[in-house]
């Protein structure tokens, strides 16, 4: 039985629907700090359409609403899964419509094709934080031969000699190292 006072009553969501979601302080924080980001950021994408951006972010945040873990991670912030769900919105987005650019007319194209060091930042530190996490996945030995072969640009036989193990030890750790990280990547998208 609820108990009215001076101050508005608070019910209990209990059900499974609402066990999945953050709460509504959560979320409004989260919109508040980050929608403006998101926003521009769809809108640099979105081919001069701002309803489009504008309905791309209401979407990212309302899977954002359905996965409370997002504020539970290790990360310091929220934005690069609300960036990495807007982006994966968007490409489906673009996907739905049959890759066809029938709705852009001239004028916007320029906008489409001069994206800004902004939204090319954004993207860049997205791809380096998903190979982030896909590297750190990865054992002990396969992210060395991976961090030397590819990020230091040494030879097979400099990293085993490097390593201390053969070189048919080096190509056979980087084999299996960038077939895991292509499973890793491919599995790894945020859930939209």
């Amino acid at each position: 039985m609820r108990t009215l006072t001076h101050s508005r009553p608070t019910e209990v969501d209990d059900s499974p629907a609402a066990r999945g979601r953050m709460s509504e302080v959560a979320f409004r924080r989260l919109s508040s700090l980050h929608r403006t980001a998101v926003l521009s950021y769809l809108a640099k994408r979105a081919f001069g359409d701002p309803q489009l951006a504008e309905d791309l972010t209401q979407e990212t945040f309302l899977r954002a609403l359905h996965h409370p873990e997002v504020l539970a991670g290790d990360h310091r912030t929220a934005l690069p899964w609300l960036y990495r769900v807007a982006r994966n919105l968007h490409i489906d987005h673009l996907r739905s419509r049959g890759r066809r650019l029938a709705e852009v007319g001239f004028d916007d194209l320029d906008t489409f094709l001069d994206r800004s060091a902004a939204t090319n930042e954004i993207d860049l530190f997205l791809t380096a934080w998903s190979l982030r996490s896909a590297l750190a996945s990865l054992s002990d030995q396969h992210r060395a031969v991976v961090t030397q072969v590819y990020f230091e640009n040494r030879s097979v036989n400099a990293t085993a000699e490097l390593l201390g193990v053969p070189p048919g030890t080096v190509k056979s750790r980087c084999h299996y190292a960038l077939r895991s990280l292509r499973t890793t990547l491919r599995e790894h998208r945020p859930v939209a």
